[in-house]
């Protein structure tokens, strides 16, 4: 048994050396692919910590470098083989850098783009790692005052901001009655005094001012939709935009579907220029230039003012010259339960004369006293004539103005003595002449009937599916329809090639119009529903004006406390008798919405201009150091962007406005109004890594930023 066993030590010995050695070379190469692991992973790491240090480095270059502008189409370069240091400021070996950036996500211009990075790292193997970064875009609209250059003369206030301030330059507050209730930064520094309830940073980055480079991209997206036109311009010449909104499929509400535009074209005639669009008439002084003042009997005062009045349920307009005429009389005496401002048989004596009186009984006992544009449907009595049927034809034949003559078939019993002004009567063509007051009928005094202006048709196809008690179907081929719902192609954007163009009225939905010139704000602008009420969807009315001239509200009837007087003054002992004050707007004077001038300011015309003793100014109901001024409180429900500021009152504190800010919540979100200019600021969204086969080379990574544009990122 011993010899049969002889040799298996020797072979267990041989089998343990094998196993011994074999376990050592397995040792070997453990460890081995331990190292090359571990200096895989090290190697990785440097490509991705240097992708990461890359698109920090693009970030702030995006931040703090106001020349620097990702493109809305294509993508750019922003690092090329980029050499990453570490702490010590040692370059990394063999990694370098490219980064890639473009405008990607919505392209609707509804919401906030992103600005998406690619970082390339790569050596000479090589692609070794990509990781792309999402930037939220800024928007000029989430900005409550926005100041890219302040004139070290000027001051801001007092005022109350309660939204979002910045400068390029100085921020300059005035001495006292200032309150701040968000962030206020400067380039500069803050100077005045102020309560700032929030934060407050100066020296930062500069905020890159957009230029007029970007309107050619927005007037191609109108005039695709039939939304873009070239206004009349010229000392006499004026075009009007006026926005509309009414309850087009009669369904008992007004849709964010159911906004329009009108535009209305001033007539080249004699006595007729753009101080009708303005309602300003001619400013006359008195004692040597000391009162300036408007005569009570100008054209423009008693044909383009008046006064609202409740009859059987529906509101009437009559202008100050219509109250003397005979078949209005019985209308604005009318009584009953919804009548409404009253108006007694003494009162009503007073009215209808020819007199400075009458005017000041009409503009400052009646509280619904308003002004108007030319144009404006309610001044159809003073700017509609009909023919001797009482029909408006639109033709030489009408001569008559509108509610003298009863129409065949009578008045409706809504009106049963005839109609005022109304926002649903309308014709192509306005005119207007001086009344012949010995006339029975009123008619026009021979030789004095001119046009006034006419409504521009629209290009695209004509708003269709409109009752016809709702809105007579002549106006339909004049409403400018810039929503999809009735204009397919429409991408919210209206374009004006020439300023100035003069600008009013209800905005619903969301739209921006773009002005390569100045601007003339000659009434409200305002949106039918607070923008504010939490019972109401949030952004449903955007309205953005991006302008490359001024943006002002015009000096006139429309906007400021005004005097009148009687012409011929002699002396200025019959001073409190010859002259009277007229409110003249409202003391809240409202612009809702965005407002941008890229060449110039948003403020008013004429700032340091008053008419009238400091007493009789309006009160800004909304200041809370409760100082009177000419035209109350400019308040603003959204922004102001301006590449100047200037000054919104000068002289004496109660001339022109004082700025009120009301924050639209809107502001606070992703949305802004259609394709309304964006910042260089960015807010970080999210860190994605790419696969390095898919964006090893700028073909491909340019393929893959472009199929990113109109994804939900």
């Amino acid at each position: 048994m011993m010899r049969a066993r002889r040799g298996s030590a020797l072979i267990l010995v041989l089998m343990m050396t094998l196993a011994v050695a074999g376990l050592s070379i397995a040792a070997i190469f453990m460890s081995s692919s331990a190292g090359l692991l571990s200096a895989f992973y090290d190697r990785e790491r440097d490509y991705r910590l240097a992708a990461d240090a890359a698109l920090e480095v693009a970030r702030t270059r995006l931040r703090r470098d106001s020349t620097l502008v990702v493109p809305d189409t294509g993508m750019r370069v922003l690092l090329s083989g980029y050499q990453v240091r570490d702490a010590q400021g040692v370059v990394l070996p063999r990694v370098r850098v490219n980064v890639y950036a473009a405008v990607t996500g919505d392209t609707t211009g509804a919401f906030l783009p992103f600005i998406t990075l690619v970082a390339q790292a790569y050596d000479a193997g090589g692609t070794r790692h990509v990781r792309r970064v999402d930037l939220r875009q800024e928007s000029f609209s989430r900005y409550g005052l926005f100041v890219d250059s302040f004139p070290g003369s000027l001051t801001h206030g007092p005022a109350a901001a309660p939204g979002r301030v910045h400068t390029n330059s100085t921020w300059r507050s005035s001495g006292s009655g200032n309150t701040y209730e968000d962030t206020v930064s400067a380039v500069g520094g803050l100077t005045g005094s102020g309560t700032f309830r929030s934060d407050t940073v100066v020296g930062g980055a500069r905020v890159r001012f957009p230029t007029d480079s970007t309107f050619p991209a927005l007037h191609a997206l109108a005039a695709g939709a039939n939304l873009a036109f070239t206004p009349l311009t010229g000392s006499a010449q004026g075009t009007r935009i006026e926005f509309v909104a009414f309850d087009a499929n009669n369904d008992g509400n007004v849709s964010a579907a159911e906004g329009f535009a009108r535009i209305f074209d001033l007539a080249n005639a004699a006595n007729v220029d753009t101080t009708l669009l303005k309602v300003a008439p001619t400013v006359y002084d008195a004692f040597f230039g000391l009162v300036p003042y408007y005569r009570w009997n100008d054209p423009v005062i008693q044909r383009q003012c008046g006064a609202f009045y409740r009859r059987g349920g529906r509101w009437h307009f009559f202008p100050i010259s219509t109250h003397r005429l005979a078949w209005a009389r019985p209308v604005i005496q009318q009584t009953g339960a919804s009548a409404w401002p009253e108006v007694d048989f003494a009162t009503m004596n007073v009215m209808d004369d020819t007199s400075m009186t009458a005017v000041e009984l009409i503009m400052r006992n009646q509280t619904t006293a308003r002004c108007f544009p030319a144009g404006s449907p309610y001044l159809m009595t003073t700017e509609r004539m009909t023919n001797l049927a009482g029909v408006i034809t639109g033709t030489a034949a009408d001569s008559i103005p509108f509610g003298v003559v009863t129409p065949p078939g009578g008045w409706p019993v809504s009106a049963p003595s005839g109609y005022g002004g109304s926002d649903t009567t309308f014709t192509v063509r306005s005119r207007t002449c001086t009344v012949w007051l010995l006339a029975i009928l009123g008619r026009c005094d021979p030789g004095t009937l001119r046009d006034l202006g006419s409504w521009r048709l629209y290009a695209g196809t004509p708003v269709a599916g409109v009752a016809t008690t709702v809105r007579q179907p002549q106006e339909l081929p004049y409403l400018w329809p810039y929503t999809t719902q009735h204009n397919p192609s429409s991408r919210g954007v209206i374009s004006a090639t020439a300023g100035p163009l003069f600008v009013s009225g209800e905005v619903r939905g969301r739209v921006t119009l773009r002005v390569t010139g100045a601007v003339k704000i000659v009434d409200r602008i305002s949106y039918p529903r607070d923008a504010n009420d939490p019972l109401k969807p949030a952004c449903e009315d955007e309205f953005g004006l991006v302008a490359s001239g001024d943006i002002l509200v015009v000096e006139g009837l429309t906007s400021r406390v005004r005097r009148i007087g009687k012409p011929n003054i002699i002396t200025p002992i019959l001073l409190d008798s010859l002259f009277s004050v007229i409110p003249g707007g409202s003391r809240r004077f409202t612009l809702h919405g965005n407002y941008l001038s890229t060449g110039g300011t948003v403020g008013v015309e004429n700032p340091a201009t008053s008419m009238g003793a400091a007493a009789l100014q309006m009160l800004c109901p909304d200041d809370g150091a409760g100082t009177a001024s000419n035209g109350g409180c400019l308040a603003i429900t959204g922004s102001a962007a301006m590449r100047t500021y200037s000054a919104l009152y000068g002289g004496t504190s109660n001339s022109g406005f004082r700025y009120y800010g009301i924050v639209d919540r809107c502001q606070s979100t992703t949305r802004r109004p259609p394709f309304f200019p964006t910042t260089n600021r960015s807010t970080f969204v999210r860190a994605l890594e790419v696969d390095p086969t898919l964006a090893n080379t700028p073909s491909r990574i340019r393929s893959l930023l472009m199929r990113l544009k109109g994804k939900a990122l």
